[in-house]
């Protein structure tokens, strides 16, 4: 169950990109441990150089919540979406 969960937001984390023209380099979606909380990252080649943060994030958080979360069950703690020159320079930093 939980692994098609995960399958299913990867898919509209990719159907999300066609419709906007984002070409991405990596798509993770894994859970935290807690319930149904995940935590998404989007790294993309092109598509995010024209958006501002906040209205990339909001848009795609708002098309999983509307395509996903019918139910209520799935919880997006976490929404990274990085070019991938902010995926290199990130990518070895422990927080």
């Amino acid at each position: 169950m939980k692994t098609v969960l995960l399958e299913k937001l990867r898919a509209a984390v990719e159907e999300w990109a066609r419709m906007h023209n984002v070409e991405t380099t990596l798509i993770e979606a894994k859970y935290t441990g807690l319930g149904a909380n995940v935590h998404v990252l989007v790294v993309a080649r092109t598509g995010f150089e024209n958006w501002s943060r906040y209205e990339r994030h909001n848009s795609l958080f708002q098309f999983l919540d509307s395509k996903l979360n019918a139910n209520g069950e799935l919880v997006i703690t976490g929404l990274g979406m990085l070019t991938e020159e902010e995926y290199e320079k990130y990518e070895g930093v422990e927080v």
